[in-house]
C-alpha cells in the first residue's frame, strides 16, 4: 500500500491563488463542512446541476479532479477552514 504525505514547500503567493465568485466561496464553504451536491442544491435553493456546474469551476480553478482536493487546496492557500 502506497501512503502519501501532504507537503507544502511554499507558501502561496497571491498569483496562486485563483479568483472565485461569490457563489463559488459559498459552494466551497458548504463542501468543506461535508456536504453534497444534492444536500448543497436544497441549502441554496438551487438545482444539483447549478451545484456541479459550479464545483467543475472550481476544479478547473484549482486544477484538481476532485471536489475533496478543491477543499484541501482551498485549506492550504488560506481560502476557507475546516468547520
Amino acid at each position: 500500500m502506497t501512503h502519501f504525505r501532504y507537503q507544502s514547500h511554499t507558501p502561496a503567493t497571491l498569483h496562486d491563488i485563483p479568483h472565485l465568485t461569490p457563489k463559488e466561496h459559498e459552494i466551497l464553504d458548504w463542501c468543506s463542512r461535508g456536504k453534497t451536491s444534492a444536500e448543497i442544491a436544497i441549502i441554496l435553493n438551487k438545482s444539483e446541476t447549478t451545484i456541479n456546474f459550479h464545483m467543475a469551476n472550481l476544479r478547473a480553478k484549482f486544477n484538481v479532479t476532485s471536489r475533496h482536493a478543491a477543499v484541501l487546496k482551498a485549506i492550504k492557500l488560506g481560502m476557507t477552514t475546516l468547520p
